[in-house]
């Protein structure tokens, strides 16, 4: 299954390290930053679709392998897709590729839905599920 959304970025001088290289946290950041223009792309907006529904997310789990460095000025494609759906998470995959094609990293986080007067998980709401599932591997 392929990355059906991506966005374009540049490494900044402060997310390098003394070795010229992205600093490994930051590839984090750089799931995030896809996550959420993927989530806008899908229609999902935060403060509406989860803030104001009394909801939040939280980032249950997060993988990063590294497979080649960046550098500062280095142009990036951050790739997502939907990962595997449950009642109260589900997760996304990412492919980090230099404009030149190198893949650098990939990554993987876990969303879990919670509750924020409770702070407990709770069910991804029907309409945020509806948008996600059919972009989940196997949906059909």
């Amino acid at each position: 299954m392929g990355f059906p959304f991506a966005c374009r970025q540049r490494v900044r001088f402060g997310e390098t390290d003394l070795q010229g290289v992205v600093y490994y946290a930051n590839y984090l950041l750089y799931a995030e930053v896809g996550r959420m223009a993927y989530l806008r792309d899908l229609g999902i907006v935060y403060e509406r679709d989860f803030l104001a529904r009394g909801i939040d997310f939280t980032i249950g789990e997060a993988n990063v392998r590294y497979r080649a460095a960046l550098r500062f000025d280095d142009e990036f494609d951050i790739r997502v897709r939907v990962g595997e759906m449950r009642q109260s998470s589900w997760s996304f995959e990412y492919a980090i590729d230099r404009a030149d094609g190198q893949h650098c990293a990939a990554a993987s986080t876990i969303q879990v839905v919670l509750d924020r007067a409770s702070s407990r998980p709770t069910r991804i709401p029907a309409e945020l599920r509806d948008v996600l599932r059919p972009r989940a591997p196997g949906a059909a």
